[in-house]
C-alpha cells in the first residue's frame, strides 16, 4: 500500500491540518516508510511466539473495593478558581470556529 500526494491533500482536508505543498513529497516518502516498515513487520513469523502481558514478571496489588464516605468535593471547591454545581470551569482552549450559542 502507498500513498499518493492526492491521498495525503485528501488525509490532511479531513483532518483539517494544513500542510505545505512543498512538503507534501517528503510527507509521502516518510508516510509511504512508515507504512513498508509495518508491512514487514507483518510478513515476520510469530506463531511460536507467546504473548507478552507485562514486561516484568510481577504480580498487580490491588487493594480492597471498598465503599468509604470519603468526599473532597468541598475542599477542591474551595482551591479551585472557578467551581459551579460540581464542575469545574475551564477557559476555551480549543477553537473550533463556531460561535457560542
Amino acid at each position: 500500500m502507498t500513498f499518493s500526494i492526492n491521498d495525503l491533500h485528501l488525509i490532511a482536508k479531513l483532518a483539517h491540518i494544513d500542510v505545505e505543498a512543498e512538503e507534501m513529497s517528503s510527507l509521502a516518502e516518510e508516510v509511504n516508510s512508515i507504512i513498508d516498515f509495518a508491512e514487514q513487520m507483518q510478513e515476520i513469523d510469530t506463531d511460536q511466539i507467546l504473548p507478552l502481558f507485562h514486561p516484568m514478571d510481577m504480580h498487580q496489588r490491588f487493594r480492597d473495593d471498598e465503599v468509604s464516605e470519603s468526599s473532597c468535593l468541598q475542599q477542591l471547591e474551595e482551591i479551585a478558581p472557578l467551581f459551579e454545581d460540581t464542575h469545574y470551569l475551564v477557559p476555551k482552549v480549543i477553537d473550533t470556529g463556531k460561535q457560542d450559542v
